[in-house]
């Protein structure tokens, strides 16, 4: 496994992990939630996009 497809799966670990951490705490719905489920999503959505770049990087290198 190349560097990429490690790096990769560390981003996808990382999506996985915050939005499991976002189904929990809007499961609590307690203070926590409020404060901080707009930045959860926000993280989530930065972490898939470069899952995604690093993705399209790996099959465009594959092809090259």
């Amino acid at each position: 496994m190349g560097t990429m497809q490690i790096i990769l799966v560390l981003f996808m670990v990382a999506t996985l992990a915050v939005v499991v951490i976002g189904v929990i705490t809007m499961a609590v719905n307690g203070k926590l939630n409020k404060n901080h489920s707009n930045k959860l999503m926000r993280i989530r959505v930065l972490f898939q996009a470069v899952a995604i770049f690093i993705f399209v990087i790996i099959i465009w290198l594959a092809r090259n």
